[in-house]
């Protein structure tokens, strides 16, 4: 078991997350929302908000392939695929679908932006650069 959370954390420690974690840890952090569903939350989102970088379309393009063999037509439909499958995956396990859904209310979402704005080391990753605006945007 410790072996397995040291291989964890290196695999964490070397990938190159972004503002899926960015936009996530404010949630879990503020409203003590688990961190696998906090992502859940925002993936769907980030995923339409990072498609208009062309290196991010053509990544999720791919995991599209993989995930639903045979989705047809290019990289912006099957992006756009992504994060609908992404965002069925979750209804389909009963997760949560809407930041209402685990207490926050728009009063709260701007501190959220406020706080993932603070999570540089990861937003410098993100294929599309995320400004508070954007932020906002996403968790609306």
């Amino acid at each position: 078991m410790l072996l397995g959370a040291m291989l964890a954390g290196m695999a964490f420690a070397n990938a190159p997350v972004a503002a899926v974690h960015a936009l996530a840890y404010p949630v879990g952090a503020r409203f003590h929302v688990p961190h696998g569903l906090s992502n859940a939350l925002v993936l769907p989102h980030v995923l339409r908000f990072n498609a208009a970088a062309p290196e991010a379309e053509a990544a999720y393009s791919g995991i599209t392939d993989i995930l639903i063999p045979g989705a047809s037509g290019g990289a912006a439909s099957k992006t756009a695929a992504l994060a609908l499958y992404v965002a069925s995956l979750s209804a389909d396990l009963g997760l949560e679908m809407r930041l209402s859904q685990v207490g926050i209310t728009e009063r709260d979402i701007r501190r959220l932006a406020d706080d993932a704005m603070l999570q540089t080391r990861l937003l410098v990753n993100n294929p599309r650069e995320v400004r508070h605006e954007e932020a906002l945007t996403i968790y609306h």
